[in-house]
């Protein structure tokens, strides 16, 4: 006399042997899914940083003086903020 259990999984054995073939379709469905994401999220990064690029160097084409001072403006920020730090840190030791 057969189990209850036994029966069931007899029953069930053509659902048991396609499962890891559903689970395979569903993994590759994610994974198709999700690339698509990321590849629809770098196109857009792309196109923004070729649009910053774009409006900066129309900018610069614009107004050269104004980027040539914010530049040098820049250059002395981080130059102080660099000299600083290293200050700092010699009276450290």
């Amino acid at each position: 006399m057969k189990s209850t259990a036994v029966r069931q999984i007899q029953n069930h054995s053509s659902d048991a042997a396609r499962l890891p073939t559903k689970v395979v379709e569903e993994l590759r469905r994610t994974v198709d899914s999700a690339y698509e994401d990321v590849s629809r999220g770098m196109k857009r990064a792309k196109r923004t940083a070729n649009d910053l690029v774009y409006d900066s160097r129309h900018q610069i084409k614009s107004h050269p003086l104004a980027a040539v001072g914010y530049a040098a403006l820049a250059g002395v920020a981080i130059g102080f903020t660099v000299g600083w730090l290293a200050g700092s840190n010699k009276s450290r030791a």
